[in-house]
């Protein structure tokens, strides 16, 4: 009878882990200008490392403010919302995002998942609208 249990107990964690892995942490505000997602780093066209919990504040003029924690510490930098993924995975919407340096787009780029339900999508393609890309095309030289 120990023996069952024991695999019972296994089998929770196991089914507990699983789960776990498969959440996507969400949070946003009533406004929707202040958000939680994951976030991924792409690097030479190829994603970079695992999704980071990351933390965004919508600016007034479309930028967005993204920090991430690395070790012990959390690192803000400014980036710009330059499209949308035409094909993103089930329940979600994936934004590209260019990190911006002294008001200019430089190289950083990044990979935002956001639930396709969440207050924040529409906000997100309103940038989108505004600086003219049109949502479901993909940004120009990322392809």
């Amino acid at each position: 009878m120990d023996v069952v249990w024991t695999l019972l107990f296994v089998a929770a964690m196991g089914a507990m882990w699983w789960g776990a892995t498969r959440l996507e942490p969400h949070y946003s505000s009533k406004d929707g200008r202040r958000f939680m997602c994951t976030a991924q780093e792409i690097i030479e066209g190829e994603l970079a490392g695992r999704p980071r919990e990351t933390r965004v504040i919508v600016m007034t003029d479309g930028a967005l403010h993204c920090s991430q924690k690395r070790m012990m510490r959390r690192s803000g930098s400014l980036w710009a919302i330059v499209g949308k993924s035409p094909a993103p995975p089930r329940k979600l919407d994936v934004y590209l995002l260019r990190e911006l340096a002294d008001g200019r787009e430089a190289g950083g780029q990044m990979a935002v998942r956001i639930p396709r339900k969440s207050r924040v999508v529409p906000i997100l393609d309103g940038i989108l609208a505004n600086r003219g890309v049109t949502p479901g095309l993909t940004a120009p030289e990322t392809a």
